[in-house]
């Protein structure tokens, strides 16, 4: 993302969408809710798999705003949400850390399905066994035969923990720079909104 195309600006005007892609996850999340509800085990839910790449890709539009779009003497490149250099620029403690890598792990898990084995017994695989540690998955339990992973993956619990770890970076995104910061706490507040009132209070870190 960073280059030359994002420090001399283009004629004609650019757009801001983060506040359009958290609505959708907002409104994906109350159905998430509802189907989750109506569920055996009271936690399936296959909204997860549009509204956890929706979140990231609400960051990654959220970073780009802050930077560039919203920040005119500034015109800092903006960091790929994906790149060390975007863990660098705000900061991110090892515990949230871990959560932001699981969770673009579990992003790529659904956007680019494999539909393959994966090597262990409960068809979880083992550089995301900390997900499942967490208990934030849809699972039978079993040690010895699990759902498939993109079943597993299909969860309310973990749709809700993903918009908590987001809401915890888009705080130190905004914060990174205690000027800027005022205009931006609105874009923060979504989290605060009637849509996201399930959400666990506090952030993680």
């Amino acid at each position: 993302m960073a280059g030359t195309a994002w420090l001399a600006p283009l004629a004609w005007q650019g757009a801001t969408a983060s506040q359009d892609f958290l609505t959708l996850v907002a409104r994906l999340f109350e159905l998430s809710k509802r189907s989750a509800a109506k569920a055996v085990d009271g936690n399936s839910s296959w909204y997860t798999y549009a509204g956890l790449p929706m979140l990231l890709a609400a960051l990654q539009a959220l970073v780009v705003e802050y930077e560039y779009l919203l920040n005119p003497t500034g015109r800092l490149a903006p960091p790929d949400i994906n790149s060390p250099e975007f863990v660098r620029r705000y900061g991110i403690p090892d515990p949230l850390l871990d959560d932001f890598n699981d969770s673009i792990e579990l992003r790529n898990e659904i956007i680019h399905p494999a539909h393959v084995p994966t090597g262990t017994p409960d068809n979880w695989p083992a550089y995301l066994r900390r997900v499942k540690d967490l208990g934030l998955l849809s699972t039978t339990g079993r040690s010895d035969g699990d759902y498939a992973l993109l079943d597993q993956i299909a969860s309310h619990r973990l749709f809700e923990w993903a918009i908590t770890v987001v809401r915890s970076l888009y705080r130190l995104v905004i914060m990174s720079d205690p000027r800027r910061a005022p205009s931006f706490m609105g874009f923060y507040k979504m989290f605060e909104s009637e849509w996201f009132k399930s959400l666990p209070d506090g952030l993680l870190w």
